[in-house]
């Protein structure tokens, strides 16, 4: 039985790398340079650090793309139609929903403009300054704080970081993707939030 659901944010919870690419796409552009969205997008599953040093953005370059993107957001990004009802059915039934995120206040901004700052116990950005996923060391935070089982504890993401980070702690963990991994370390993988909200349901 899962008590406690740690969630990643991009791309799990919320359905922003849309934006998070078309924004990427246009910086390249201004610099002349052109690539494919789905190219941008696959650097990006893997990581946001993957992509900047990828495509060579500097400092400047990285806090300009966060500010142009987080504008960006506000006016379209949306959680996946599930997420709502799946964080609530999990709070109803005495449960509760963590985020550990690699982006920093921009989180709470998207969190509040769909109205589901209640939804979260506690809510891990970057600038809490953990090391980053695969790294353990922000959900063990989350484990000692709250003192959680580990029988009652799943880690939700998109990534294989975010599931290595949940086994490195001794979790169980849910990928979720839409195209399956030839090898992962997840405990369930899964491609629909059809198939999340049931095992959730199954398990809660």
């Amino acid at each position: 039985m899962y008590r406690h659901v740690i969630w990643d944010f991009d791309g799990t919870l919320f359905d922003t790398y849309p934006v998070m690419a078309s924004v990427f796409q246009q910086m390249l552009r201004e610099q002349g340079r052109e690539e494919p969205l789905e190219t941008i997008l696959e650097t990006m599953k893997i990581s946001a650090n993957t992509t900047y040093v990828k495509y060579g953005f500097d400092p400047n370059s990285i806090s300009e793309y966060k500010t142009r993107k987080a504008k960006d957001e506000l006016q379209t990004v949306r959680p996946f139609p599930d997420i709502p009802k799946i964080c609530r059915f999990i709070q109803e039934h005495d449960g509760y929903n963590y985020i550990l995120t690699h982006r920093g206040s921009s989180t709470f901004a998207l969190l509040q403009a769909q109205e589901l700052t209640d939804v979260f116990r506690e809510v891990v950005t970057a600038e809490q300054s953990f090391a980053r996923k695969p790294d353990p060391s922000a959900i063990r935070y989350l484990m000692e704080k709250y003192d959680l089982s580990p029988a009652e504890t799943i880690m939700i993401g998109d990534r294989e970081l975010d599931v290595l980070a949940g086994q490195r702690a001794g979790i169980d963990t849910c990928l979720i993707t839409e195209r399956l991994p030839k090898a992962t370390v997840a405990t369930y993988t899964i491609q629909t939030f059809n198939q999340l909200s049931a095992l959730l349901r199954a398990k809660t």
